[in-house]
C-alpha cells in the first residue's frame, strides 16, 4: 500500500509511523518489519514495533532528494505486508 509522500528539513531527526491496527485480525501480531530506502543517503536511525504500529526514525537527507520506503512487516501467524512512503527534503 502507498502510504503518501511527506516533506522533511536536512537537519530534521523525525518519526513516522506506519499504522497496522485496522489490517490485523484479533489474535495476531507484528514480530518484525524490515525497512530499506532508494536513494540510500539519509539514515535509518532505528526502526521499532509498538504494538500496532511500526515507528520508524531519519536523520539526514539531501536537499531536493525524495526518498522511497519499502517496509516488510511480517506478523506471528505469518501475514506479510509491504507498504510504501516517500520522504521529500526540502530547506526552507
Amino acid at each position: 500500500m502507498i502510504l503518501g509522500t511527506f516533506i522533511k528539513q536536512p537537519a530534521d531527526i523525525t518519526d513516522y509511523d506506519v499504522e497496522y491496527q485496522e489490517w490485523l485480525p484479533t489474535g495476531d501480531s507484528l514480530a518484525g518489519s524490515q525497512v530499506t530506502v532508494a536513494p540510500d543517503t539519509i539514515n535509518i536511525q532505528a526502526v521499532h514495533i509498538v504494538a500496532q504500529r511500526v515507528n520508524i526514525w531519519l536523520e539526514g537527507g539531501e536537499v531536493g532528494t525524495t526518498y522511497k520506503f519499502t517496509v516488510n512487516t511480517t506478523t506471528t501467524n505469518g501475514r506479510v505486508r509491504q507498504d510504501e512512503f516517500r520522504v521529500k527534503i526540502k530547506d526552507y
